[in-house]
């Protein structure tokens, strides 16, 4: 999303949905810290992970990225088709480990989009599952939750019980948070009639229907009996208007700090928020600053747009996190 802006000065304002910046270059790499919450430090002991780009590309033009833990030990490995850390956009097979050393997935990407065959492992080397990435169709509309763009061939439990086979069998999903399951049949390897579950650690119960990994109806139920149907799994937040909307929005009402201009500023401030179950814009948090006050600028601005429809989980409100990038950039002064 492009925004042009033309002031006292004129500077282009871009919406986007990447974040990261270089921190560091030396002579073959450049190094990121990188922070829980996805931006960047100056401090090492501080990060949640380092990230590594090497500046001389392969034969493929690719450069190599390498991310480590805390520990030292490899997070992931693979390669980028850009140098910049702000835009990584991932390309060919890319490998991802537990903090233990143990080999956690491989994964294969064209253009940053999962691509071809995956693989997942349990931290004690067990396969865990294999999936197929599909290509979508030209011009093909999906759902924020999505099951037609992957099949499921194989899946065990942590033990090494086979519950998918060949795409198809009866399989129980425990939830990360170790109190969630669901549960329901995989037929070629999508999900094929009635499922149920749990979600929010318990607090609500689900049933529901697929065809063919369309989820065709739905009904949550939560701890008083109160039923919530529900006809699409995941409906994101949307904003008044759409994005057109919001980009109007962002070209009228954000403002450029006056310290900025004088020392022109340049690169992209990283705002988090959450929308809240009420549609409702809050709990802003900078997550990379340019200083001269262009983040509280962007968050002022964030602060007076009008209120999302909120997003559902399973006919439920749910709060929904958000990244917006801003990229600032002041172009020459008017000549007299």
């Amino acid at each position: 999303m492009k925004l042009l802006i033309t002031d006292s000065y004129k500077f282009a304002l871009f919406l986007l949905c990447l974040f990261s910046a270089p921190l560091s270059r030396a002579q073959e790499t450049i190094v990121s810290y990188v922070t829980k919450n996805g931006g960047r430090t100056v401090h090492k002991d501080s990060a949640e992970y380092t990230s590594i780009l090497r500046i001389k590309p392969n034969e493929q033009g690719l450069y190599e990225l390498n991310d480590y833990y805390q520990n030292g030990n490899l997070k992931r490995h693979g390669w980028v088709k850009t140098l910049d850390p702000m835009r990584l956009r991932l390309e060919g097979m890319v490998e991802t480990y537990y903090d233990s050393g143990s080999l956690e997935a491989t994964t294969y990407y064209s253009d940053n989009k999962r691509i071809d065959t995956a693989h997942r492992y349990y931290e004690s080397g067990i396969l865990k599952e294999i999936k197929v990435y599909l290509k979508p169709q030209e011009g093909q509309k999906r759902p924020a939750w999505d099951g037609t763009n992957k099949r499921l061939l194989y899946y065990a439990d942590s033990v090494g019980r086979i519950q998918v086979q060949g795409g198809s069998g009866n399989i129980v999903l425990p939830h990360d948070n170790g109190i969630d399951v669901e549960q329901g049949v995989y037929r070629e390897g999508l999900r094929e009639g009635r499922w149920e579950g749990s979600f929010r650690k318990g607090k609500y119960h689900f049933e529901e229907w697929y065809q063919e990994g369309i989820v065709t109806r739905g009904v949550s139920t939560d701890s008083t009996g109160t039923k919530h149907p529900y006809t699409e799994r995941d409906v994101q937040p949307e904003y008044p208007g759409g994005v057109q909307n919001l980009r109007r929005f962002a070209a009228q009402h954000y403002r450029y700090p006056k310290g900025a201009v004088r020392a022109r500023v340049k690169g992209q401030v990283i705002l988090r928020f959450v929308v809240d179950t009420a549609g409702n814009p809050t709990d802003f948090e900078i997550v990379n600053d340019l200083g001269y006050g262009t983040a509280a600028a962007g968050i002022e601005m964030l602060k007076k747009s009008e209120k999302w429809s909120p997003g559902y989980q399973r006919g439920v409100p749910v709060r929904v996190a958000y990244t917006l990038p801003i990229s600032l950039n002041i172009g020459p002064r008017r000549q007299p």
